[in-house]
């Protein structure tokens, strides 16, 4: 084995414990804010927000239709998890490393998607109970950014695979 992989090995064990920890700090305080505190802190849509604080919608309604939020954070958790798992195993190439990164890709384009629907909805929610409404749907620059990044990585990577592949054939 090259130094070069075993420190990105040593580096994708650190990466994946520090994520983790910090995950389970994340989840932990969002945890208490809406069991403690009664406030969603996990979702920042304004119609989303006055209609859990208005009194006027069912609490529980809100918490049902915000859950696939939580889902797709522990999704993305357990995707980037179990791929810095296979880079810490040596498995860079893999076909369930590509697995598990295209897996990740994918939590994160359904999280931008369902976002915006979430707020578009929570938006005609909103203006059915209450005169004004302030409905703003954002697809963030960074977040486009950022999965055109990703399906380059996933390309380089598909790429790299079939390159490793051609060269176990030489040998």
């Amino acid at each position: 084995m090259s130094p070069y992989a075993y420190k990105v090995q040593k580096l994708s064990k650190t990466a994946r414990l520090a994520m983790l920890s910090i995950s389970a700090v994340i989840l932990g305080f969002m945890g208490f804010q809406l069991l403690v505190n009664g406030q969603v802190s996990y979702i920042d849509s304004i119609p989303f927000i006055g209609l859990w604080n208005g009194g006027e919608a069912s609490q529980l309604i809100l918490f049902i239709a915000s859950a696939p939020t939580l889902l797709l954070v522990l999704l993305s958790i357990y995707w980037m998890n179990k791929l810095l798992l296979e880079f810490q195993r040596g498995d860079f190439f893999s076909h369930t490393s590509f697995r598990c990164y295209i897996g990740f890709v994918w939590t994160k384009i359904s999280a931008i998607l369902y976002a915006g629907i979430l707020n578009f909805a929570m938006g005609m929610w909103h203006s059915e109970l209450y005169e004004s409404t302030e409905l703003i749907v954002k697809i963030e620059f960074g977040y486009l950014t950022t999965l055109i990044l990703l399906a380059i990585v996933a390309h380089l990577l598909k790429a790299a695979k079939e390159i490793e592949d051609e060269n176990k054939e030489f040998i």
